[in-house]
């Protein structure tokens, strides 16, 4: 397997603990990443931690017909890279968990763009023209390789690739910006479609009670975000 997206999902959240198995509308948070990672064409697989707490992600992953790979909790470069091992990566495409409204086209974007640079980072972030929630890296082995070898604080290794982003002169970075050559549609920046909080989930739930389809682009996902945010913000100034 050459190229394949590892969502990276467990379940202890300070701010919203179990989130990613939290139902969403029907299906848990993590069903919706992984539907939608699966509408980008690629594989799709999981990486959770070897603790116990994690079983039912485990789970989950078994359910829905996933390879998993379990590892470290905090380690999480060192986890991302056994699990290129182990899944026979040469191209991991690193989604999180906590990401329900993922947009395939950004994740192809990523890909496409990644197969013909050939950097040691694919990212969207880097500057960030998508909102949180809307994230995907391209990371090769090589680069998870010298990653590993080169970053020993624990801080470093939990985020996997702010070392890159904190050193950009000793790293090639490619950025996928949205109304760009590789995605020609607004990334809508400004919202925020990661589920962090309560509030975000209730956002998220209020979003996708109302989506045609769990299988909605971007741009009607976006509309309705903002319709929630004003609904909101005009409440709390009638209160």
């Amino acid at each position: 397997m050459s190229t394949g997206i590892v969502i990276f999902a467990r379940l202890d959240s300070a701010r919203l603990p179990g989130k990613v198995l939290i139902d969403l509308a029907g299906a848990p948070i993590l069903d919706w990443t992984v539907r939608r990672c699966r509408a980008a064409g690629m594989p799709v697989m999981l990486a959770t931690t070897d603790r116990i707490l994690d079983d039912p992600v485990a789970g989950f992953a078994a359910g829905a017909g996933l390879e998993i790979y379990r590892g470290d909790t905090h380690d999480v470069l060192g986890r991302a890279l056994a699990a290129a091992w182990a899944f026979g990566l040469e191209t991991l495409i690193r989604v999180s968990g906590d990401s329900p409204f993922i947009d395939p086209a950004v994740v192809t974007a990523v890909a496409r763009v990644h197969a013909r640079e050939c950097p040691d980072l694919t990212t969207n972030v880097f500057p960030r023209t998508f909102p949180p929630g809307i994230s995907a890296e391209a990371l090769p082995l090589a680069t998870l390789e010298r990653l590993d070898a080169e970053v020993a604080d624990a801080g470093l290794r939990e985020h996997v690739t702010l070392h890159i982003y904190e050193a950009p002169e000793a790293y090639r970075i490619v950025n996928v910006t949205a109304n760009g050559p590789d995605y020609r549609e607004d990334g809508h920046a400004g919202l925020h479609l990661a589920v962090d909080t309560p509030a975000d989930f209730a956002r998220a739930e209020w979003i996708a009670r109302r989506l045609p389809s769990r299988d909605a682009g971007l741009a009607e996902i976006a509309r309705l975000a903002r319709e929630h945010d004003m609904k909101t913000s005009e409440e709390g100034i009638a209160t």
